[in-house]
């Protein structure tokens, strides 16, 4: 089997996914050529450097993303992978850029979303050069730089290269991943003056957050107005209390997950804004904290906002409280939906206008992704199926998630593949991320064959 032939490189890709988690690319100030950052940019450049010391063409595209090719033809295939990662966050029991491996394991963040597999991709296209396959299709492995926080580096990228015929991501779970939901960021605002009590929670909209903070004016409130509030916060048990000379400041824990299933993590700031209900103020700032307490809370499906919808394909319908600030002047929130594929975006936005505009607030699209549906006859289905059973000998069964991944700029020809397995939490946007070797290097075979497979003439 042309999968197995990957295999020799395993210490070669062990050794290229640990370097490349050292490279801390989290999106940052843009420079010039650097449109999110030094540390994304640096990260580019690792795997576009690996791959011209591989033998294969590379091109980087005003630092938004990057290629290597191989092959000859019209036809063009594609894997895609992201080098960049969200922030590391707090929780951490070894450094999240060590890149520490142990029990069969390297810790890091970005070591399984998505780092490990983009220098396997590498790898396993140089498997299927080295098995001697002169293609007359061209493939490339695609490298984002911009996957966690909107994926406009593939807008850039596609603006100037020609958008392949098919292709897939290994940036989930197998076997096919061939139905996403559609993807929302929306951002809550209110305008006010000054307000008594500041609020600052969450790192990104697709990221449950785990820690949250609130200073309480202890003069402008009264302190025993704020007695009540304070006693509900010591019997919570996780909310930290300190009382300062002219300040409360409240501290809630929570658990980070990731933002397409909000129920895997502990919402922080949810935590922190059902407390805050209870202050002794109204207007400005709390319309926005009694309409985040009243219409989300800790709900993760909608129901109080009148969204609770499904389908059989994608499932329920889910909303994640990402970010949110309270302070003068504005006040915001930044939410990430996920709806069905049966579902109408915009009907779904107009719904939370009208429940938003009760109580004055502002609702602001930031970013839109359509729902992604292959159908399972489709080509390229039929080759990573054969892919996938003759690697594992288990049927390729199609899935459905509510993650974004790059399959969607695909337009409807590509999917999601891989890297993860069934019954393994690897941590992907929490605190201690992890890879398993061994699965590791079982997707490379997986990935190796389906490479071949898209580069078969046989297009059944």
């Amino acid at each position: 089997m042309i999968g197995e032939k990957v295999l020799v490189y395993r210490e070669d890709i062990l050794h290229h996914v640990r370097e490349l988690i050292r490279i801390r690319s989290v999106l940052s100030e843009p420079k010039e050529g650097m449109p999110y950052g030094e540390g994304v940019h640096a990260a580019l450049t690792y795997v576009l450097q690996l791959a011209e010391q591989l033998g294969f063409r590379t091109a980087q595209v005003d630092g938004h993303a990057g290629h290597a090719e191989y092959g000859e033809g019209e036809k063009l295939a594609a894997v895609l992978v992201h080098v960049d990662t969200v922030a590391e966050g707090d929780g951490w029991s070894v450094d999240p850029f060590q890149a520490l491996l142990r029990d069969g394991r390297i810790y890091g963040r970005g070591a399984s979303d998505n780092k490990a597999a983009a220098i396997a991709a590498l790898f396993c296209l140089k498997a299927v050069q080295d098995s001697g396959l002169l293609p007359k299709k061209r493939i490339r492995i695609i490298f984002g730089t911009n996957e966690e926080n909107g994926m406009t580096d593939l807008d850039h990228y596609f603006a100037k290269e020609p958008l392949p015929d098919y292709g897939f991501t290994p940036d989930a779970a197998y076997p096919i991943i061939h139905a996403e939901k559609g993807y929302y960021v929306i951002r809550l605002s209110v305008e006010h003056p000054s307000s008594p009590v500041t609020l600052t929670g969450g790192t990104a909209p697709n990221v449950v957050p785990d820690r949250c903070r609130a200073d309480i004016d202890r003069i402008a409130l009264g302190e025993k107005s704020l007695e009540p509030l304070l006693q509900q916060a010591a019997a919570s048990g996780r909310i930290e209390c300190s009382p300062e000379e002219n300040r409360i400041r409240l501290t809630a824990a929570g658990k980070s997950g990731h933002g397409s299933y909000p129920p895997s993590g502990i919402n922080a700031v949810s935590i922190l804004v059902e407390l805050l209900q209870g202050l002794p103020f109204v207007g400005g700032p709390m319309n926005l904290i009694r309409f985040v307490g009243e219409k989300i809370g800790r709900e993760a499906f909608g129901e109080s906002l009148g969204l609770a919808v499904s389908d059989p394909v994608h499932g329920r319908l889910t909303i994640n409280l990402g970010q949110m600030e309270v302070r003068d002047k504005e006040s915001m929130a930044l939410l990430n939906l996920r709806y069905p594929v049966t579902e109408n975006g915009p009907s779904l936005i107009d719904s939370l206008r009208e429940a938003a505009w009760e109580y004055g607030i502002r609702v602001e699209v930031l970013q839109h992704l359509e729902p992604l549906y292959v159908p399972p006859d489709h080509p390229l289905i039929r080759k990573l199926s054969r892919a996938y059973e003759a690697v594992t000998g288990e049927k390729a069964e199609l899935l459905s998630i509510g993650g974004g991944t790059y399959a969607r700029k695909l337009q409807n020809r590509g999917v999601a593949f891989g890297p993860g397995f069934r019954g393994t939490d690897t941590k992907a946007h929490q605190p201690d991320e992890f890879v398993p070797i061994d699965d590791l290097m079982r997707h490379a075979v997986i990935c190796t064959q389906a490479i071949f497979e898209m580069l078969d003439e046989e297009e059944g």
